[in-house]
């Protein structure tokens, strides 16, 4: 993932692509969006969580260097700055009504962002009196958590997507103009899609609701604004343009402010999460990841923020991130791209693990997983396989022959594993496109029972490599079905419909489970996934070192 990114033309064609994106952005970047003030309105209706308490609140002070243990190990936060007094950060400070705060779903623990696991422990020790779990998007529907606001096995199943997915409640109005003849409700097993209060059958404030993982409030220096300092890339469905709008946007929503916040407090909001860097730095069996014991490892967040004190510049014109210690353009930085500018399947010395099994001393078992790590890291750089099918990439050519690529042909921001063209990707993740886009015929992520369906009816054609015809009233139309529509919510456009932003990688071992809805239970069905959709040849030998490499970075 630190690697080269064999990406050539198609580099040079993306960058294009978004750099006239990212101008056009700009215009209406500072302009209200226009499905914040429905949304907004929704979320001042709905009840607040009974007995509301701060016993989850922030630790006063977060030290320099904030460890915390996950399933594989040990991930650590970096403030290269010093400590963090939490009573005065915006971050950490509830600006709205329910007593929510960033930290309230932004927990270092899961390298902030926040799992079932955490939730399950939150409800035990707070007896379900912490803010987190506030009906406005903590439940699945809003009546469903004000009925069943007190500690017990109701109050779980109230929550359902939180407790068993770790997913909050995205409630967004229809988009104006769009493209499809109609959009419908398949399923509703929350019954929020229906209500007549919260759902698409409120008279005058239509919403449709998706159930989404918190993406990370670490490392976004390097996914944000992204390469030529455009695209918005912070969202699963790109709806805000900037850290900033995120920041308000999300205070006068999830924290149901009645007033905004102010621009000293979203400053405050955006200069935390741009000045933490988290990263795994110890593994149970592979022990530590940074190279302190001189294995030779690059992993950890220091050796993220210092990246570029160790690389020469190769002087491509594609190193154009500045954070962290860097200095663009004298030397390569993290959230940067670089194409192979020596020879194919040489990464330039930027590896993490390359040298990670050499290291003396180790036992038998840790040697193994060095090896497996250094393993799954070249699999992930150079393992080569045809991707087809896949709008946000192979549209981009306008010819429908497959794209030969490898994991970081999409996730290739150096170093941090994000996608630095900001084109969000449609890979049939729980809907009904992938089965028939696959080359085996099926894929191991379907649409759930537990979450909606929509079906939405699009002319003909409108859905790059999909086609689904049904007739109503004497006229064709393709009947795309999904759990979440993503970024075609957001633009009208059918062929937007379950696109998803590319998430960034370091820390991703802490924050089960994956994909955009928690549809991947672990790292093993996210590989399985993959293979299946594009008939990767992994071995069973394959899929643990790149499972192992995973949760190292």
């Amino acid at each position: 993932m630190r690697g080269k990114y064999v990406l050539g033309a198609l580099g040079l064609f993306c960058s294009i692509m978004t750099l006239t994106r990212a101008l056009a952005q700009s215009s209406s970047a500072s302009s209200t969006p226009t499905w914040l003030n429905p949304v907004w309105q929704q979320a001042l209706s709905a009840p607040l969580l009974l007995n509301s308490g701060i016993e989850g609140s922030a630790p006063a002070v977060l030290p320099q260097y904030t460890i915390s243990l996950d399933l594989s190990g040990e991930t650590t936060t970096y403030f290269p700055d010093g400590p963090i007094t939490t009573a005065s950060t915006s971050f950490f400070q509830s600006l709205g009504t329910n007593g929510r705060t960033c930290f309230s779903c932004h927990r270092p623990a899961n390298d902030w962002s926040i799992t079932p696991l955490t939730l399950l422990a939150t409800f035990a020790a707070t007896q379900g009196t912490d803010p987190v779990f506030a009906p406005v998007d903590g439940a699945d529907c809003p009546d469903k958590g004000a009925a069943n606001n007190t500690f017990g096995l109701g109050f779980i199943a109230a929550r359902s997507q939180l407790f068993t997915r770790g997913n909050f409640r995205i409630f967004l109005p229809p988009p104006a103009n769009p493209q499809w003849v109609s959009v419908t409700v398949s399923s509703d097993p929350t019954g929020c899609e229906t209500s007549a209060v919260y759902g698409i059958n409120n008279p005058t404030n239509p919403t449709l609701s998706f159930y989404r993982r918190p993406l990370p409030a670490t490392n976004v220096i390097y996914t944000t604004p992204g390469l030529f300092g455009g695209g918005p890339n912070i969202m699963w469905d790109t709806r805000e343009p900037s850290l900033s709008s995120q920041f308000h946007d999300a205070t006068l929503v999830h924290a149901q402010a009645t007033a905004s916040p102010t621009a000293a407090e979203i400053a405050q909001g955006v200069s935390f999460q741009s000045g933490s860097f988290t990263a795994q730095t110890f593994d149970y069996v592979g022990r530590d990841l940074t190279g302190g014991d001189s294995s030779g490892a690059l992993g950890g967040p220091v050796n993220l923020y210092e990246y570029s004190d160790a690389l020469p510049y190769l002087g491509n014109p594609f190193a154009v991130f500045s954070g962290g210690n860097c200095s663009v353009p004298v030397l390569p930085c993290p959230g940067s791209l670089f194409p192979s500018t020596v020879v194919p399947g040489d990464f330039n010395g930027t590896e993490l693990f390359s040298s990670f099994a050499t290291s003396g001393g180790a036992t038998a078992a840790t040697i193994a997983r060095r090896e497996s790590i250094a393993r799954g890291e070249v699999l992930f750089n150079t393992r080569t396989f045809p991707i087809s099918n896949v709008t946000g990439l192979n549209d981009l050519f306008g010819a429908a022959s497959p794209v030969l690529g490898t994991c970081s042909r999409c996730h290739n921001n150096a170093n941090v594993g994000n996608d630095a063209f900001d084109d969000p990707k449609h890979l049939g993740i729980a809907d009904n496109s992938a089965p028939s886009q696959a080359p085996t015929g099926t894929t191991t992520i379907s649409m759930a029972k537990d979450q909606p369906i929509f079906a939405f009816l699009c002319p003909q054609g409108t859905i790059d490599y999909f086609s689904n015809p049904v007739v109503v009233n004497g006229v064709t139309y393709d009947e795309y079905q999904t759990s979440d529509p993503g970024v075609g919510w957001i633009t009208g456009q059918c062929s937007d419909l379950g696109k998803f932003k590319v998430p960034t990688l370091r820390g991703i071992g802490a924050r089960a489970p994956f994909f955009h809805g928690g549809q991947a239970a672990n790292m093993q069905q996210v590989i399985l996934f993959y293979k299946n959709r594009f008939n990767i040849q992994l071995s069973a030998q394959d899929i643990q070192d790149l499972v192992n490499y995973m949760n190292s970075l």
